[in-house]
């Protein structure tokens, strides 16, 4: 008899904690910029109670994060894109109250109506990852354009022409065009 009645404890506890939803990889299969919100879809299956064993469904209208703070109006965006990977966090709450600012009608926890998507979840290194790490820097890059932050200084690389910006002042490789005037409080040198 206690055997079975902790057996049923188990099962019954197993089978609420399986509703419970945290974070999961995923792929975006579309993405609104004027909203800033994806239709994601999770990978992996879902177990059913009974046992069966289904994909997930795709999740619409889920926010997109970015590292960026509304109240100055900085941060930084990129483009994501059809296909691309991400990590989806399931929040605590639903995002009712976050989105409208009124209360929720609703008590539904760690439910997948209540996603959040930060994108650029990598399925391996690439390089810009490997040159940030072994420079002790920060790497922006774009197609052959480049800008490295580091504590000695900022480069910027754009194919054959490359501008360094550091404590012994500011070189360039390649070639400069001028449009107005250059002035000089010290000497210039050929």
């Amino acid at each position: 008899m206690i055997q079975e009645l902790s057996q049923q404890i188990e099962e019954t506890a197993r089978a609420v904690v399986d509703e419970i939803h945290t974070a999961l990889p995923g792929t975006i299969v579309a993405f609104d910029s004027e909203s800033g919100t994806a239709t994601v879809k999770p990978n992996g299956k879902y177990m059913t109670a009974d046992g069966k064993s289904l994909d997930y469904p795709q999740i619409m209208n889920v926010p997109v994060t970015f590292p960026f703070s509304q109240t100055v109006g900085v941060g930084i965006a990129f483009p994501v894109g059809k296909g691309d990977s991400c990590l989806i966090i399931i929040s605590e709450v639903e995002l009712d109250g976050w989105r409208t600012g009124a209360e929720s009608e609703g008590s539904l926890r760690f439910d997948l109506t209540s996603a959040i998507c930060v994108p650029g979840l990598l399925k391996s290194g690439k390089k810009i990852i490997s040159k940030a790490c072994q420079s002790s820097a920060v790497v922006l890059g774009s197609g052959n354009v480049e800008v490295l932050v580091s504590n000695i200084g900022v480069v910027i690389t754009s194919r054959n022409t490359k501008m360094t910006v550091s404590d012994a002042g500011v070189s360039i490789s390649g070639n400069l065009k001028v449009d107005g005037n250059i002035s000089s409080t010290g000497m210039i040198t050929p």
